[in-house]
């Protein structure tokens, strides 16, 4: 531990703190939360309730999510029914699509909901802790999931989400297991949810190496962010990564800060671009994925889900934070190969 530090403190919730409550009133009544707070800055929310999820994300006093106008609303009040799901998005700055479908709604023999059930899913064994590890002063959250359905899949998803006290970003480990003796198509897509002030005009995305598909005739710049349109609607764009490690990156070159995430490639093989200019629909999302932004039933008739064999596991690592600054942003460019997003 450092010695040296701690002579500062009476107590190092001073400095960080993992603090777990459960909300009193609203449409999220009786959910639990955990809030993380460090050193370098970083104040996020954990919803163990809803899979884990992130919901508010903040550095130095600014905001970097978006959260819908519906709120933060407990698992709860879920339901599957068709046309629901803009009712209930709380988005949040990660929100955990699948893991029984990612795309739009469908029925295939079984109802499969818009963006999947897993986020609404509360978490088994759900633990926090604080302490040091070496010289570091180190932040976590443990849970497990569980996606199952009689006569039909059986998956877990364990959560690892991690900060030591001088990180500007944050570390989510994933492994999902196939608990059944058959191999199950499995789904999964992170909702990485940026907003304002981070989001403004004069924003730019940069990606690591990839090929960007636009997913509908609208989609005709990922690169460059306006101010907000009444009526304007939604740009899509399919990307491919072309690295072992891929970065995407919101810019905003005002407040010389911007949000990213990083994530391994090898499990999570291409990202989706969500642009949404609209007036108080105002977001941008990377949205790192197994999948190719289409519903389960047509992944599952044109051979594009991927299997999971019975007993066996896969791993996802993600990194999200934030570059302060153009020298930080510049290393992070370099790092990553990093370039303005273009069709």
């Amino acid at each position: 531990m450092n010695t040296e530090l701690l002579k500062r403190v009476g107590n190092m919730e001073q400095l960080c703190f993992v603090r777990e409550s459960t909300l009193d009133a609203g449409e999220g009544r009786g959910m639990r939360i955990a809030q993380f707070k460090n050193l370098a800055g970083l104040i996020f929310t954990v919803l163990p309730d809803r899979c884990m999820d992130l919901y508010d994300f903040s550095y130095r006093g600014i905001n970097l999510s978006f959260l819908s106008k519906n709120g933060l609303r407990s698992s709860m009040s879920f339901t599957s029914a068709k046309g629901e799901f803009a009712e209930q998005w709380p988005a949040g700055m990660m929100y955990t699509c699948g893991l029984d479908n990612v795309g739009g709604h469908c029925d295939d023999g079984a109802i499969h909901p818009t963006h999947g059930r897993i986020s609404s899913v509360p978490a088994r064994h759900f633990g926090v802790k604080a302490g040091w590890e070496k010289d570091n002063y180190c932040l976590q959250a443990t849970g497990e999931m569980v996606q199952s359905r009689l006569y039909g899949m059986h998956l877990s998803l364990e959560r690892t989400i991690s900060a030591g006290m001088n990180d500007k970003h944050i570390v989510i480990r994933d492994i999902i297991v196939n608990l059944d003796s058959e191999d199950a198509p499995y789904f999964l897509l992170y909702h990485i949810n940026f907003g304002y002030p981070l989001l403004d005009e004069g924003c730019v995305v940069m990606l690591s190496p990839a090929r960007i598909e636009p997913l509908n005739s609208r989609s005709a710049d990922p690169t460059h962010m306006t101010a907000p349109r009444d009526g304007q609607q939604e740009e899509l764009y399919l990307c491919h990564a072309q690295t072992e490690k891929c970065a995407a990156l919101l810019f905003n070159p005002n407040l010389d800060l911007g949000g990213y995430v990083v994530f391994e490639t090898k499990n999570l093989p291409r990202f989706l671009e969500w642009k949404m200019m609209k007036s108080h629909d105002y977001v941008l999302a990377l949205e790192p994925c197994n999948t190719w932004g289409i519903s389960r039933t047509d992944a599952v008739r044109e051979g594009k889900a991927t299997v999971l064999p019975a007993y066996e596991s896969v791993e996802m690592n993600l990194e999200l934070g934030v570059v302060d600054g153009i020298k930080e942003l510049e290393a992070f460019k370099k790092e990553y190969d990093l370039r303005e997003a273009s069709l």
